[in-house]
């Protein structure tokens, strides 16, 4: 076992050697408006309706197959998010399908390609197009010795200005509850690296990422209702140093922390610490469906508001 994970790690730093920094950051956004809430956790969110984006492990935990669909429409609504993801509980498969785009981006030249723009060579519309990012995640999960295990192979597929790319990679998580109300989640993003081709011959290639996540429930003192406590670890290997908590060589540090208070059967309020952010959220529930909302505050780039309705059965 120690010679695997000796190998492991050293197959995951030569990787990551020829790795581009940020090549990663469209995978990184986030699913299941509950989730994004509570502050980007979901490691060890047994009732998250994207385990395959969070932690495909948590499909052994899991006791209801959900679906739930996602639109979000961030920087006052010029980038557009929208997400289906869903877990079949009986088969120990999820999945997450993922759209990022901008639409109807004007595309301008000018009459005289050789002069420069001015009142005798104006720039005028001449194409609009559309641009995106199309990901597939695809959830398997087993238990081994009261431990679960999960893979996620996720595809990609870019349109971007013009010029398109596909890839491909997987995620690998874990998720254990050693006690009643403590449990610990682990995932090893890209642990089969992520690579982007793109019809110009260039290859992108993602570094690997690692999250720790651990859950904790307990009861609000006096009002003695259910409280979920949610703390993340998210630790990246591309040398992030200006845009992180803290780093080491490399290795950069950012942590996500949630809270859920399950006030009613049918009522809970999310709140959370997303890296430097503040998010809050509400969750419904009536019979088999659920409406979720989720605010994230960004003083530089504008608020985030996202909604969500899910069904469980």
């Amino acid at each position: 076992m120690k010679k695997l994970c000796m190998i492991t790690i050293l197959l995951i730093l030569v990787i990551n050697v020829y790795a581009d920094k940020y090549a990663g950051e469209i995978f990184k956004m986030g699913t299941g408006v509950r989730n994004l809430a509570l502050g980007r956790t979901g490691l060890t969110d047994t009732l998250t309706p994207a385990p395959a984006y969070w932690n495909p492990a948590l499909l052994i935990n899991q006791t209801q197959s959900n679906f739930e669909i996602m639109h979000a429409e961030d920087f006052q609504g010029l980038v557009k998010y929208d997400t289906i993801t869903g877990a079949l509980t009986d088969y120990n498969l999820g999945f997450t399908v993922t759209r990022v785009g901008i639409n109807n981006i004007k595309l301008t030249k000018v009459p005289d390609p050789n002069q420069e723009p001015g009142s005798n060579n104006r720039p005028y519309h001449y194409k609009t197009i559309n641009t995106a990012d199309y990901i597939i995640y695809v959830g398997l999960a087993r238990e081994i010795r009261s431990i679960s295990w999960g893979i996620t192979p996720k595809f990609v597929y870019r349109n971007l200005a013009e010029k398109s790319a596909f890839g491909f990679g997987a995620d690998l998580g874990a998720y254990t509850q050693p006690l009643e109300h403590f449990a610990l989640g682990l995932k090893i993003r890209d642990l089969i690296p992520t690579q982007v081709y793109w019809e110009n011959g260039t290859r992108e290639n993602v570094h690997t990422g690692f999250d720790l996540e651990a859950k904790m429930n307990t009861q609000m003192p006096k009002l003695s209702f259910p409280v979920n406590l949610y703390f993340n670890l998210e630790t990246n290997t591309e040398g992030i140093q200006k845009y992180s908590l803290a780093n080491i060589g490399d290795f950069s540090f950012d942590p996500h922390i949630g809270a859920e208070f399950i006030v009613h059967p049918i009522f809970s309020f999310f709140a959370g610490y997303d890296l430097e952010y503040l998010t809050a959220g509400l969750g419904l529930s009536y019979q088999k469906f659920q409406l979720n909302y989720a605010f994230k505050q960004n003083t530089e780039l504008n608020n985030s508001h996202r909604i969500s309705l899910g069904y469980s059965y």
